[in-house]
């Protein structure tokens, strides 16, 4: 099986925990892996790679498609707004801060 690097890229990870914390939600409790190359892109016929998005707290788990063109943070941002992640932690006392 394909293996998605752990390593998303700096503007991802940026847009992506400024949205969170937006909403209130801890920003550890959210996991992001990149695959930009070959391996699960291919396999789903995805151009420009998939992120994936895993919340520790309650296991759930997102993937979008990602690259140039792609709006992967407006889909993300429907996904909160149907309720995924819903039951994911909250910031508790600000104490927020990102993981690297």
């Amino acid at each position: 099986m394909a293996r998605l690097s752990s390593c998303p890229s700096p503007a991802t990870s940026v847009a992506l925990s400024g949205v969170l914390q937006s909403k209130g939600f801890a920003v550890r409790d959210f996991e992001l892996e990149e695959d930009s190359g070959d391996g699960l892109g291919d396999l789903f016929g995805v151009v420009g790679g998939l992120l994936r998005v895993r919340c520790w707290s309650t296991g759930e788990e997102r993937m979008y498609s990602i690259g140039a063109g792609s709006t992967w943070l407006g889909a993300f941002l429907m996904d909160l707004a149907r309720g995924h992640f819903a039951r994911a932690a909250r910031v508790q006392h600000g104490a927020n801060a990102l993981s690297a």
